[in-house]
Order: structure tokens, then C-alpha cells, then sequence
């Protein structure tokens, strides 16, 4: 897999890159770092960008074969093509001798890996994926970032930060630099600045929501929904998020009760591992069978909705209030 940060460092640019994941914000990153390399700031004679899937792949290879002007490269820029997940022989047999005079650089959010032009950019070592940080690195990243701005951070305010804002790379950096900016001259970004500035993810309000009906607070967790729906949050949604929950509460606790490992569990139910214990405290404030009557009570509710038997809000104000008094 190419690594985009060495080859900017070294100046020894690939002539294909294939830039690919589900992570945007790493995609932009390499996209914005390997244009600021190769491209002269107002250089339209050597420099072409393309977007969307009606990109015409003769038009780009066209331009790919020809000499740059009065410079070492020319540089093209494809962003979400779509030639990587439909048959394209054309920008296969490219990839296959492609010229030394360009940098093709292609920004796919989404490849089929069976594809013939997928597996020739692999085979010449020009894929560069943007894949999600996982839980043992992105905390790492975040701590990284707060020091470009000379802030320190400790491991705790970390978590809770990534708890409230979620894991995506992009809301997490702009979450950074709103915090940075805060503390002025402070050395250090505090657990206090994030509960003060940073926006609590649906996720995060939902698991405050759980709580809630767990200890029987009828009023709080009704007052955390209609929150939610201020924020512009939809009643369905909301109802996935809670369904969501209570299924992984229940794998946790039957995970738990046969003693696997924190990692096999965070593998199984899809989240990251130092949230594992925090699901476990809250599945522990549930018996199994009330979890189940909550999860069925979750499917019932959506079956409504969809037959038009009950409006969506009303739907799952209803299952917060009857959950939360059981």
C-alpha cells in the first residue's frame, strides 16, 4: 500500500495513486498534500481536476498523456469517478504503463476490490487507503493534534472527547480546534472545555437517554428526546439508535457472562474496545428479559410507523415513557 506522507517527504511521487476508504477526512489529507507538493499555486496549464461519475475516462487519459508544459509533471485530480467500481478497461490498461510525465491521483470514497482496475493499482502499489483509525490509534491522533496547536491533553479528556464528538476524523478535528482556540493561552485543553464546548454526538445522547429509563427517570429521559429532536434529530433515527443500543447491551452481557475478552466483544458488536466497559455497567442496570421486552418493544415500533398505525414521535415518545416505567 503506498504511503502518501513518505512520498511527500521524499519528493518521489508515484505516477498512479488511488486513494480510497471510508475515512474523508484522510482522503482530503492526501489529497490536499500531494497537490501542495506537485502543483505550482496558479498553474491551470499542468494542472486538471474531474469529479463525478460522468467523468469521461477517455477525456482524463487523453490528458494524461500529454506532455506537461514547461514543467516536470502534469497533475490530474479524479474525485469519485466511480471507474473503480464498474468495469473500466481503459483506466486499467493505464494503470497497467501509465506515463512518468503525470500524477494521476484518484479520490474514491468507494472500490469494488474485485475489480480489474482496483487489483491492477495494487499490483503497481498504488493504493493508499483511508481506512478508520481503530480505537488503539485514533486517541493517539487526537492527543497529536492537540499539540499542533501547543495544547497539552490528558488520556482522560481524550476519551471523553471522542465519547461526546464520535470517532469521525473530520468532526473530531474541528472539535480540536474550537477547543484549542478556547483555551487561549492555557497550556492544557481540560475534561471541563470539552463538556462546555463540544456538541454530544446521538450516540453519546442516547446512552445518557438509557441511563436515564434504567434508573426509572421518567422525566429526564422524555427531556433528552425532545433535546434530541430541538437538534434537529429525527424521531426514526432516534428510535435506531435505541434499538442499536439494546442489542449491544444484550451481546455484551452474554459475551460477558461466558468471559470473553474485551477485544473479541468489541470485534463482535462493532464498537471500540474502551467502550466495551461501559456498555457492561449499563446492560448490568437491565435484566436480560427486561432488555428483550425493550428491543421488542423497538421492532413493534418501527413495524408501526411503517404501517402508518402512529407518527413517528409519538411512536417513540411512547416507548421511552412505557420503558422507562417498567
Amino acid at each position: 500500500m503506498r504511503k502518501v506522507s513518505d512520498d511527500v517527504k521524499n519528493k518521489t511521487f508515484a505516477p498512479v495513486y488511488l486513494i480510497f476508504g471510508e475515512e474523508a477526512y484522510l482522503r482530503e489529507n492526501y489529497k490536499n498534500s500531494l497537490i501542495k507538493a506537485l502543483v505550482t499555486p496558479g498553474d491551470n496549464l499542468n494542472y486538471a481536476s474531474f469529479a463525478g461519475s460522468s467523468t469521461d475516462p477517455d477525456e482524463v487519459l487523453s490528458l494524461a498523456m500529454t506532455m506537461p508544459f514547461m514543467a516536470d509533471k502534469r497533475v490530474i485530480y479524479v474525485k469519485d469517478s466511480g471507474f473503480f467500481k464498474k468495469t473500466c478497461d481503459q483506466i486499467a490498461d493505464y494503470i497497467e504503463s501509465p506515463s512518468q510525465d503525470t500524477v494521476l491521483i484518484f479520490d474514491e470514497s468507494d472500490v469494488d476490490k474485485r475489480g480489474r482496475a482496483y487489483k491492477t493499482a495494487k499490483k503497481g502499489g498504488y493504493d493508499a487507503e483511508a481506512a478508520r483509525y481503530d480505537d488503539k490509534k485514533l486517541p493517539g491522533w487526537v492527543a497529536a493534534n492537540f499539540s499542533r496547536f501547543d495544547k497539552k491533553v490528558s488520556r482522560d479528556t481524550v476519551m471523553l472527547l471522542i465519547e461526546r464528538a464520535g470517532k469521525d476524523m473530520t468532526t473530531l478535528d474541528m472539535e480540536i480546534r474550537k477547543l484549542a482556540s478556547y483555551a487561549g493561552d492555557r497550556e492544557a485543553v481540560t475534561s471541563d472545555d470539552v463538556l462546555m464546548l463540544t456538541s454530544r454526538s446521538p450516540e453519546f445522547t442516547v446512552y445518557q437517554m438509557i441511563d436515564a429509563i434504567a434508573d426509572r427517570k421518567l422525566n429526564k429521559a422524555v427531556g433528552i428526546y425532545y433535546d434530541m429532536l430541538a437538534e434537529k434529530q429525527s424521531p426514526y433515527g432516534i428510535l435506531a439508535l435505541i434499538e442499536r443500543q439494546f442489542r449491544i447491551m444484550i451481546s455484551v452481557s452474554d459475551m460477558n457472562a461466558r468471559k470473553a475478552p474485551q477485544d473479541e466483544i468489541a470485534s463482535a458488536v462493532g464498537v471500540q474496545g474502551w467502550t466495551v466497559n461501559k456498555y457492561s455497567t449499563q446492560a448490568r442496570k437491565f435484566s436480560r428479559q427486561r432488555m428483550i421486552r425493550v428491543l421488542d418493544e423497538c421492532v413493534r415500533a418501527d413495524r408501526e410507523i411503517k404501517q402508518g398505525k402512529i407518527g413517528d414521535n409519538v411512536a417513540v415518545e411512547l416507548l421511552i415513557i412505557n420503558t422507562a416505567r417498567e
